[in-house]
């Protein structure tokens, strides 16, 4: 099992869309929204994300195919 944080920031034509339910349903991923601050215009999202190494990374290129931008933070791979 791997916990990987995330950044993620949300472009105005996303932020009224509901990605973090999209990926619970679509991945076998746990989330874990640690911090976020979401206006009408923009957002961004700091995610604990834990699963499967694969998962994860599945599901990092299903939110940067969404124009979700994605950035890990710093130490953010903890691997059980």
């Amino acid at each position: 099992m791997t916990q990987m944080r995330l950044h993620l920031s949300f472009p105005e034509e996303r932020v009224r869309e509901p990605i973090v339910y999209e990926i619970c349903r679509t991945f076998p991923v746990v989330v874990n929204i640690r911090r976020a601050d979401i206006s009408e215009n923009s957002g961004w999202m700091e995610l604990e994300m834990d699963g499967e190494l694969a998962d994860i990374e599945r599901t990092v290129v299903y939110l940067r195919d969404r124009g979700v931008i994605v950035a890990p933070l710093e130490k953010s791979i903890l691997e059980g």
